[in-house]
């Protein structure tokens, strides 16, 4: 293809890319930003809507507080006189405050007045929902647990939906006992929904969820509103359609709201896109086929003669002097250097090969250094960036080979860590005797599949050709620093050991001696005698010593697991139920959630002791409240997760920081051992446990083991 035809197409592909850009830039951002700009509006009607209905129900639960905390009220309970009725339960009353239901109901549930009122055809009337005169204990507008309590919601009733609000009904001051409810209920009539709307400024409709005269488009927005996606949107083409609902006083589904508003933003800017699209195509057609004929005038026509020049070159194969007219511009200006560059060439040639001969012997004899080398090595610049790195480096960090070249050496390390990286790498460029690098410095290096590892950077510095550059020697200590880990606390351990078999030695024998004696003087002694109670605390206390005696031999013991493949989720149905008849679980409940094919290569005793553990220290949070304990378990491919969620008073955050350190405890009674011991036999299983904890909300602890590989250690 020539040069001229190469010109032409180039303009054009270069005019279809851009047209095509603001095609897709048109399609892709500009109309589906103006849709989510439509949709963002849609959204803030309906929510007006929703705020509209809220507040409608928020004015009858205030006109419902006046009532209920009236003297008049409180004393209209307990005599039920007329007179109050004549002067205050009248038709006007219904009709001037919107009331289509007021209900009186005293502490039994027997309906003292009530009446049912239809402002459309302005007379009392029954619905049947409130027909009957005694109402259930557990009816929802009669759950008031205190005087400033109040229930407020909604309910499909055969008139329409409705608004209901329940206060109890007390003394003026707040203070006396509560004598029963008060049931204020209005209708979401269409004179109401047509209010909201003039207030609102908002076209809105509100249906029963179970409406049969619902249009096809509301049934469409009702399968798919749920709790968790309360919202929902339809557009057609001239409208865009918001959907909502609320759930009644059974906390059911039953009213659904509507709000429509005209798509003008989106249909107009439609318009104009295309427009914008057809105009641009037309000027973009007519500056192709200029800029086309300029270019070959000034360009591809001179270079045809240039390339003919060159042709001969190519024919003859001899590297020769160009012989073409000469001429003042660029064109001209390449002939001649050329010409230069043809004559430098045949002087170059042999030096060339003579030196890419001993770079080829040279980099092939660095390399094999490099990648010989145990510990990763990089080649940085003075700005941190790598440019040479050897196997181990690559392999350390789980790239392939060259695939670290170009990036920086903070991309290694830990996200957190980098600031800190970053100032001494400035340190080390200003003077590398004040930076950390020198002397080498521990820091959490990270792989590429995102896994971390501990590693020790130390970097020195070089001149090269008038540059700094940066040799970095990284070596991985990740093994290195989980051995010291484990030798202090094998060496914690043993000090725990010796301690706990000293205690057993000095303190059991006598301990025992006391504790028999103690017991012999309790058997010669009766329950009326002055001293009774001081020897029972007595044998109490020296109980206590032994328990925690028993309990620091537990901790110090060496836990070796006979492991087997366990179904786990039957081990915690297993220790919950042995668990629940030994001890009296009050108010608590307990639930067990998960696969019954879950298994895990574990001890099921040592495990089942772990579980037994957690369970009586939620089962002490919940003390104050009616407890609810839940355990989950859960797999992934390698590790199956057990955890434990109750709803009792939660830990404290400095409290959490210990909470597994040996003989920390928060309990009068306790030894704090309890949870290091689980903690060391999930260890034994190779696995982790971890605690979450909210004040006043509750406690989560996770337990990780592995699925099917298990290692002694």
């Amino acid at each position: 293809m020539t040069v001229k035809k190469k010109i032409i197409v180039t303009v054009f592909i270069i005019i279809f890319i851009s047209l095509s850009f603001n095609l897709l830039m048109a399609c892709f951002y500009v109309l589906p930003e103006l849709e989510t700009l439509e949709l963002d509006e849609g959204g803030k009607d309906l929510e007006r809507a929703v705020m509209a209905i809220n507040r409608e129900l928020e004015h009858l639960s205030l006109f419902c507080y006046d009532w209920a905390e009236w003297d008049d009220s409180y004393r209209f309970v307990k005599d039920n006189n007329q007179e109050f009725v004549e002067s205050n339960l009248g038709e006007n009353t219904f009709l001037h405050n919107r009331l289509a239901l007021l209900f009186f109901i005293d502490r039994n549930g027997r309906m003292v007045w009530g009446r049912c009122y239809s402002e459309e055809l302005e007379e009392f009337i029954l619905i049947g929902e409130f027909a009957d005169q005694k109402w259930p204990s557990s009816h929802p507008l009669l759950q008031h647990r205190h005087n400033d309590s109040f229930i407020k919601g909604y309910l499909k009733t055969v008139e329409g939906p409705m608004m209901l609000v329940a206060r109890p009904i007390v003394p003026s001051d707040g203070a006396g006992e509560i004598r029963g409810t008060l049931v204020m209920g209005r209708l979401l009539c269409d004179k109401c929904v047509e209010m909201m709307r003039e207030r609102t400024q908002v076209d809105m409709e509100v249906w029963t969820i179970d409406c049969d005269t619902l249009p096809p488009d509301a049934c469409q927005a009702k399968d798919n509103l749920t709790h968790q996606n309360d919202t929902f949107f339809v557009r057609d083409k001239d409208w865009l359609y918001g959907y909502t609902y609320f759930d009644d006083i059974n906390h059911k589904p039953t009213l659904l709201v509507r709000t429509k508003a005209w798509r003008t933003i989106y249909k107009r800017a439609k318009e104009g896109v295309l427009v914008d699209m057809t105009s641009s195509l037309l000027a973009a057609i007519v500056a192709a086929f200029l800029l086309s004929y300029l270019l070959h005038l000034l360009i591809s026509r001179p270079l045809a003669r240039f390339a003919g020049a060159l042709a001969e070159i190519g024919s003859s194969g001899e590297m020769k002097q160009l012989r073409v007219k000469s001429s003042g511009d660029e064109i001209g200006h390449l002939q001649r250097e050329f010409n230069r560059m043809i004559q430098r060439l045949h002087e170059d040639a042999e030096k060339r090969r003579l030196i890419e001969s001993d770079l080829r012997i040279s980099r092939a004899s660095l390399s094999a250094v490099l990648d010989a080398a145990p510990d990763g090595i990089l080649a940085l610049n003075e700005r941190g960036i790598i440019k040479t790195v050897n196997l181990a480096a690559s392999k350390m960090f789980g790239y392939e080979s060259g695939a670290l070249k170009s990036r920086s050496i903070l991309t290694l390390s830990a996200p957190d860590q980098r600031p800190l990286l970053q100032e001494e790498m400035v340190k080390l460029r200003a003077d590398p005797d004040t930076s950390v690098f020198t002397l080498g410095i521990e820091a959490t290096g990270i792989r590429q599949d995102g896994t971390n590892l501990l590693v020790h950077f130390k970097v020195g510095s070089v001149d090269i050709e008038g540059g700094i550059r940066f040799i970095c020697i990284v070596r991985d200590i990740t093994g290195l620093q989980e051995i010291h880990e484990k030798l202090m606390r094998t060496k914690h351990l043993a000090s725990v050991g010796e301690m706990g078999a000293s205690i057993a030695h000095e303190i059991r024998n006598p301990l025992a001696g006391i504790s028999g004696a103690v017991q012999a003087l309790i058997d010669m002694s009766s329950a009326e005698q002055a001293d009774y109670q001081i020897l029972k605390e007595v044998s109490r206390l020296t109980d206590r010593i032994e328990d925690t005696v028993v309990q620091m031999l537990e901790y110090a013991k060496d836990w070796l697991p006979e492991p087997k493949q366990c179904p786990v989720v039957a081990l915690i149905k297993e220790t919950v139920a042995g668990y629940s008849r030994q001890t009296d679980l009050g108010n608590t409940v307990i639930k067990v959630e998960g696969s019954e094919e879950i298994r895990a290569l574990i001890d099921p005793e040592l495990i089942s002791q772990v579980l037994v553990n957690l369970m009586a220290n939620a089962i002490d949070s919940c003390t104050d409240r009616h407890g609810e304990l839940l355990w989950q378990v859960e797999k992934s491919l390698r590790e199956v997760y057990i955890t434990l969620q109750d709803n009792g008073s939660g830990i404290d955050d400095e409290v959490l920081e210990s909470i597994f350190k040996p003989f920390f405890t928060t309990k009068e009674s306790g030894n704090g051992l309890g949870l290091a011991i689980c903690q060391k036999i999930i260890e034994k299983h190779n696995g982790t446990i971890t605690l979450e904890s909210r004040v006043g909300v509750g406690t989560k602890v996770t337990i990780m083991l592995p699925k099917s590989k298990f290692l002694k250690t």
